[in-house]
């Protein structure tokens, strides 16, 4: 049996715990977000603690897939879609956040007229946070399937349809119906083909890291 050490195996080793983290984020990203969207929650702290988790989990997932596309070479490209993307997932928080905020606010109503008009200006500003949203995890989403591109692990054909979906389906949408939401406009949510393709992403990081696990151990022995 044969035992690897040094730097090269210390930095494999890392990647891949950092993969593991990113897998189990990316899980925990890829069922909050259907949740909050399509599922009545039975309390308000449930949808809050949802709401809140959401955006560090998609900010923990896409630093570990970054860290994964690196294991193999450096990649600019795969360090910019982690950036990108923390940066979303802090937005989010944001959005989602102020967006329960309102829901549930119990403050006294003396104006239903100023009310209801505060109310609209305060989602004005939720849909602004939105397109924030979706521009800096657009970014992160390209330049992943970019990274994707040169990485036998995920292919041509992720890597493209994550460059598409980043640049045409999120910032060019949106972008194109400022400041009204694309579904609004005639156009379709992009959001569900968001995240379809980052589930088929941690789905392709836990095949990889299994499939790279059990060829090591066969190796050794």
């Amino acid at each position: 049996m044969t035992h690897a050490s040094g730097p090269a195996f210390e930095l494999r080793l890392e990647s891949r715990r950092w993969a593991a983290v990113g897998i189990a984020a990316g899980l925990v990203a890829c069922v909050t977000y259907p949740l909050i969207i399509f599922v009545p929650m039975p309390s308000e702290k449930l949808t809050v603690v949802l709401g809140a988790a959401f955006g560090p989990a998609l900010a923990v997932a896409c630093i570990g897939l970054g860290r994964f596309l690196r294991s193999d070479q450096r990649s600019v490209v795969a360090e910019l879609g982690a950036v990108s993307n923390a940066l979303a997932g802090a937005l989010v928080t944001g959005m989602i956040l102020v967006q329960l905020a309102v829901r549930y606010s119990h403050a006294p109503s003396t104006d239903e007229a100023l009310i209801d008009f505060v109310v609209t200006r305060i989602w004005d500003v939720v849909l602004g946070l939105d397109v924030a949203f979706d521009m800096f995890i657009g970014l992160g989403t390209a330049f992943f399937g970019l990274a994707m591109l040169k990485d036998r692990r995920f292919g041509k054909v992720l890597g493209w349809s994550g460059v598409i979906l980043g640049l045409v389906l999120l910032i060019g949408f949106n972008l194109a119906t400022f400041p009204v939401p694309p579904v609004d406009a005639g156009l379709f949510d992009p959001g569900p083909f968001t995240g379809l393709w980052y589930l088929v992403v941690v789905i392709r990081m836990a095949w990889s890291l299994r499939s790279t696990s059990m060829t090591e151990a066969l190796t050794s022995d």
